[in-house]
């Protein structure tokens, strides 16, 4: 489920790429550059990989699915259309940042 979604800038006002974070069992956030159709998933663990050949209505169709990550298994993870390749690791203290974003979001949808 999403969680929080920005849409950064370019200079001349189009989107250069979409944050978003998820409230997921699997995945934690992503960042998806437009012009370069690059999807970044960063896992629940930290571990973040990108996939390529992405395209914008790919990526619209992940980001609305009822599930992000039974989305992901389906359609991107071993796919040879997406090759991928691990990027980095988040910090724990990235991940917490992350977690306490979904946490607030749990607690408004409650009130």
């Amino acid at each position: 489920m999403l969680v929080e979604r920005k849409e950064v800038l370019n200079e001349d006002g189009s989107v250069g790429y979409v944050e978003t974070i998820f409230e997921s069992g699997n995945i934690l956030k992503t960042t998806y550059f437009l012009e370069n159709q690059r999807l970044y998933i960063a896992f629940r663990r930290g571990h973040t990989y990108s996939y390529g050949n992405f395209s914008n209505d790919k990526y619209l169709e992940f980001e609305n699915a009822e599930s992000q990550g039974k989305f992901f298994h389906k359609n991107v993870n071993n796919n040879p259309k997406h090759p991928f390749r691990k990027e980095f690791t988040l910090y724990p203290n990235e991940i917490e940042s992350v977690n306490k974003i979904i946490e607030e979001n749990k607690k408004d949808e409650d009130e």
